[in-house]
């Protein structure tokens, strides 16, 4: 079986961590090769730190989209999507493009709720501020 878990959560809910829990896991930690997280993230590390340019987040969905699909392509046996995916149309083509090449997927939404968004901007490894949370959390699209 291959698997494809979409992360979806604010910033400062643990996608991060649960990301690595879930590759870290005896099946997708053995599968050959090793279970694949993707992030829009990485596009945005350069030496060692995050350096955010909203001028290329475009570029930074276009490059992971690559990724997934070389994954897919690679026949993983794991994939893990690690983004904030708020609204449907941010991760409904990985679901779609998953499932068409026989991925059992499943969209992991990390709940906030019991978490102010201060808290939430104090959590975050992004620096992402309270007010965008605030954004956020008010366009966050619950239903699939």
């Amino acid at each position: 079986m291959k698997f494809c878990f979409v992360l979806r959560g604010l910033p400062g809910t643990g996608k991060d961590e649960i990301a690595k829990y879930l590759a870290q896991l005896p099946y997708a930690a053995e599968s050959n090769p090793p279970a694949i997280t993707l992030s829009t993230d990485q596009f945005f590390i350069k030496d060692g730190k995050f350096q955010f340019d909203k001028t290329k987040l475009k570029e930074a969905h276009e490059a992971t989209w690559e990724a997934f699909k070389s994954a897919i392509s690679s026949d993983s046996q794991v994939i893990i999507i690690n983004n904030t995916n708020i609204k449907k149309f941010h991760y409904a083509h990985y679901v779609d493009y998953a499932q068409r090449h026989g991925y059992l997927t499943s969209i992991v939404i990390i709940p906030a709720n019991d978490v102010s968004d201060r808290e939430l901007a104090t959590r975050n490894v992004h620096s992402v501020d309270q007010g965008t949370i605030s954004k956020m959390r008010k366009e966050f699209e619950w239903t699939f």
